[in-house]
């Protein structure tokens, strides 16, 4: 009878949210928005023309085409890596296609920008410009709805004999380090992982809630359960070349709108 009664919760669990055993691909069964990242390069002398662009992409608050395929909360930032200059597109998708069309949607409504990039080589064979990179970590944090205050991206490798390490972690979140990111003022947290290359790169996206990011850094370094965590994961990364922290980070290419009135947590 235990059996049979574990066999039928077993069934009612999957039959809520799908039948996937990955905790990825239940969050996309969820129905949930997603996040997505791409990553282009920048053809030589047309990082100017390709930032301007972007920003005037980013800035239009009621973009119209962008919410008619389910694109919020566009952000850019970009990175000299391997000496080419790379744009990271991040935004939510709440598109009515699967979750991979979302490259789709953000190039259907940005073809002018396709004059001044470079494919990633991967991009290229999937018949896209922009590489939709893959999403390994996400972790909601503050559950307020409100503009952010400050909104960054950095970047870091995996070695190559931890990468299996490294994505085990990520697939079990300690419940610690999911709290610290809330008391901390942190909202939308993600990871993508895309080789460069012959290395794997990372990049997270994260958008602070706070009024005192010194103080709240602070106590995020202090505590207890994220050094154990950051001491299981920083052996598995390393610098870009010519960094001494494991972080590097973006440049942002577009402007946050932290013109509203505070808001109460």
């Amino acid at each position: 009878m235990k059996n049979l009664h574990g066999i039928l919760l077993g069934l009612i669990f999957f039959s809520s949210i799908g039948y996937a055993f990955s905790p990825y691909e239940n969050y996309l069964l969820s129905g949930k928005p997603t996040h997505v990242g791409l990553i282009a390069r920048v053809k030589s002398n047309q990082e100017e023309k390709l930032s301007k662009l972007l920003s005037e992409l980013c800035n239009k608050k009621d973009n119209e085409k962008l919410k008619q395929v389910g694109i919020s909360n566009l952000a850019v930032f970009k990175r000299t890596i391997q000496g080419d200059v790379w744009f990271m597109v991040n935004f939510q998708y709440s598109g009515k296609k699967q979750y991979l069309s979302a490259v789709e949607s953000f190039e259907s409504v940005a073809s002018e920008l396709n004059p001044y990039i470079l494919p990633h080589p991967r991009a290229a064979g999937y018949g896209h410009h922009w590489l939709q990179m893959e999403w390994i970590n996400y972790i909601r944090g503050l559950n307020v709805d409100r503009e952010p205050t400050q909104i960054l991206s950095m970047v870091t490798t995996i070695k190559p004999e931890k990468e299996c390490q490294y994505r085990l972690l990520h697939q079990t979140v300690w419940p610690g380090v999911v709290d610290q990111m809330i008391r901390g003022n942190n909202r939308n947290f993600s990871i993508f992982l895309v080789e460069i290359g012959d290395c794997l790169y990372e990049f997270f996206y994260l958008e602070y809630m706070g009024r005192d990011s010194e103080k709240d850094n602070q106590m995020n370094q202090a505590d207890p359960v994220n050094q154990r965590w950051w001491a299981q994961t920083g052996p598995c990364q390393e610098p870009l070349e010519g960094e001494k922290e494991i972080w590097a980070p973006m440049t942002q290419v577009t402007s946050v709108d932290t013109s509203r009135e505070p808001v109460n947590d």
